[in-house]
Formats: C-alpha cells, structure tokens, sequence
C-alpha cells in the first residue's frame, strides 16, 4: 500500500512539473516558454494547430528591435500557419483567442540554439537581454481554402503586374534601339527573331554551324557606348558549341551567320539576350539592348 502510495505521489509530481506554472498572471510552460496575455476577447474564436492566422508582432531585446511586422507589406497583418513547435514561440499560439495580445518570452540561447540564429551572440553577458519578448496581436483565423485562394489571386496579380511592366520596357526599349540606329548611321540587317547585324569584314573562309566549336573574341558595350565586358582587353578568346543554348540566342544566330575571320556588329534586344532578368548581379540591367563588336577566330568542325 504504502508502495502505491509512493508511486502515485511520484506520478502527481512529475505531472506537476510537466504543466504549465502560473504567477501574477503570466504563464510558464514546461519547455521554459513564458507568456502573458495582456488583453483577452472572451468571444474570440480559438485558435488550434494547422489554423492560417493574421497577426501583427514585435520582437525586442533589451532595447533593440528584431523584428517588425509593422513596418513590412504596407503594414498589413502577417498570415501564419500554426504549427506549435515546443520552446518556441509558436507553442503558445494553441492557447491564444482571436482578438488577444500577448507577450511572449523566449530564452535568446534557447531561440539560438533552435534557430541558428547569430544575431544574439553580440548580447552575450548585456543585462536585460537573457529574454527576447514577442508582442503579438491576433487578429483573425482564415480558413486553409481562404488563405489559399488570396496566394493564388495575390500570385495572379503579380504576373499581371509584372507583365504590364514587361510589356512597358519592352516598348521603351525598341524606342531605344530605334533611335540608336538612327544616330549610327549603321546600316543593319534585320533577322525575323529581331537581331540585327552587320557584317564588317567579310572572307571566304568557312561558314560556322550549329555544333562546331568557335573561338570569337568580342566587346559588349551598351547603347550609350559603355563597355560592359571584353575578352579583347583581356587577352582571352572565347570558345563555345554553336547551337547548344550556351550563350545568349542572340549569339547563336548572330556567330552563325558568320565565316572564318569575318567581324561584325550585332545589336541584340533584350529578347534574344538577358531579358528580364539582366545579369552579372546588376552589371546588365533587364531589358537591356546590347552592341557586340565580333570577330569569328576559328571554327572546329562537329565530330561525326
């Protein structure tokens, strides 16, 4: 008897220490979490685990701020799947109601060690920062079909966007190319993809194909004459398969139309070269036309 007795008070115990501990209103859970609900909608609907919410919060440590749901999206409220994880701040949000605020407090070592997170390393032995505080305010539950249909309304609106400025640039930049002919004087000839080319010394080597290797020097330059990259000023000619999508289309067409030791000028549009998206981190903008002064080198045939 006295044995059972002993094993029940055992069990009492641990389950004590397993459950969440209260003092001057602020919970403490079993992981070390803490939290204080500082207002409290009673008819707020529950939130549980898988729910899409929206909330606004601030992160703070000692006197900095992390963290500012505020100040992102046009200050919009975050949407946030629950998905409670223990020692982290999410685990409090199954205990929280539409409409409360909370502050919630988590360990910066624990929140380190969990995250990886290296921006707490600098508050070692600072006081006041052994905690990060988390204010949050809850302001409504979306079901997983409402919030799915907003990403796929908010996704179709972006290409849209995107689209419109796409077809804006486009047209700014065939004005471009238009008046950089006009003050050139060159006289170009136009391939039905849009490249436009000119042949400036001519030969009667051999004409290069698609899968023959081809060794070109070049210089790229913008409209406005300013070089971008040269493998003339670096002493180095380029080499690459004809054909193989290795380089920008519009070097494929434009080397193709070329023989052994021939020179040209190729005005490429953004289409047939880095479009949208530019290149070289920034060097070349989207939607940029570019000026490729060539010259063919040598040309390997294909093996057969």
């Amino acid at each position: 008897m006295r044995f059972f007795v002993f094993i029940c008070l055992m069990a009492l115990a641990f389950s004590a220490c397993e459950a969440p501990r209260q003092m001057n209103g602020e919970t403490t859970l079993p992981s070390g979490i803490k939290y204080k609900i500082v207002k409290r909608d009673e008819k707020g609907q529950k939130i549980k685990e898988g729910d899409y919410i929206e909330i606004h919060f601030l992160g703070l440590i000692g006197n900095d701020t992390l963290e500012n749901s505020y100040k992102v999206a046009n200050g919009k409220p975050q949407t946030l799947n629950v998905m409670p994880a223990k020692g982290l701040p999410s685990e409090v949000l199954p205990s929280l109601q539409v409409g409360d605020s909370v502050v919630i407090s988590v360990n910066k070592d624990t929140l380190s060690r969990r995250m990886g997170d290296v921006r707490f390393a600098k508050y070692k032995g600072k006081p006041n920062t052994e905690y990060v505080q988390y204010f949050l305010k809850v302001y409504s539950i979306k079901s997983k079909e409402t919030f799915q249909k907003e990403m796929m309304e908010q996704e179709k609106k972006f290409q849209e966007e995107a689209a419109t400025k796409a077809k804006q640039a486009e047209a700014e930049e065939s004005g471009k190319i238009e008046e950089y002919v006009k003050k050139s004087g060159i006289v170009f000839t136009t391939t039905a993809s849009g490249l436009r080319y000119l042949v400036t010394q001519k030969t009667g080597g051999t004409q290069a194909k698609a899968g023959d290797s081809v060794t070109v020097h070049y210089t790229g330059k913008f409209l406005d004459g300013k070089v971008f990259d040269s493998s003339v000023n670096r002493g180095e000619p380029f080499q690459f398969v004809l054909g193989t999508n290795s380089v920008i289309k519009g070097w494929d067409e434009g080397i193709a139309l070329l023989k052994k030791g021939e020179k040209a000028t190729l005005l490429i549009p953004s289409t047939l070269g880095y479009g949208a998206t530019g290149a070289g981190n920034g060097v070349i903008p989207p939607f940029s036309p570019l000026v490729f002064e060539v010259e063919l080198l040598d040309i390997k045939s294909a093996k057969k």
